[in-house]
């Protein structure tokens, strides 16, 4: 978070002088009940196929805005929500749109840096000396790839949800 000026969103370093700019078109702000509702609406076919499989028969919105803490954080680009998450207790959640799905590379790429960057500032500002953790389906391969991107690591051994689908375990 860029807190010398005021603004909710994370300044992103250019690639030319290191100096940090804001990204308008892509930035993470303080998620908002709408923001919730919006993803909720849109959620990635990868992270909609996790939700079922954790647990069948609860509500994507409901649960979602449930969700809604002072850790849930939105990233946008161009007015519209392209994730969102959150951490607390040691646990971090975190789930795409559709939207992600259609940004030509050039913005993928950013939204990782994105990511990556506002991932290892909440780590570097957390109280706790364990990483953060959640569970991903062995079925959702882009987040896989995502997860390791980001440096997860991974438990050996499956756990089965209550739905009866394996997850993994990782650790951020």
């Amino acid at each position: 978070m860029n807190n010398n000026t005021g603004k909710d969103h994370i300044a992103v370093r250019g690639a030319c002088n290191h100096s940090p700019i804001e990204e308008p078109q892509m930035r993470v702000t303080k998620a908002t009940l709408d923001d919730l509702v919006e993803a909720s609406n849109n959620l990635s076919h990868g992270d909609l196929a996790d939700f079922e499989a954790m647990q069948s028969g609860r509500n994507i919105m409901a649960v979602l805005t449930g969700a809604l803490d002072e850790t849930t954080q939105a990233i946008r680009s161009n007015g519209q929500v392209l994730a969102i998450g959150g951490h607390a207790n040691g646990g971090i959640w975190f789930v795409t749109t559709n939207i992600v799905n259609g940004l030509p590379v050039s913005e993928r790429f950013r939204f990782y840096r994105i990511l990556k960057t506002y991932l290892a500032s909440i780590k570097r500002e957390s109280p706790l000396e364990t990483p953060f953790t959640n569970l991903v389906s062995v079925g959702n391969k882009a987040h896989l790839r995502l997860l390791e991107a980001l440096g997860a690591t991974f438990h050996t051994d499956c756990v089965i949800s209550p739905a009866g689908f394996p997850f993994k375990q990782f650790w951020l």
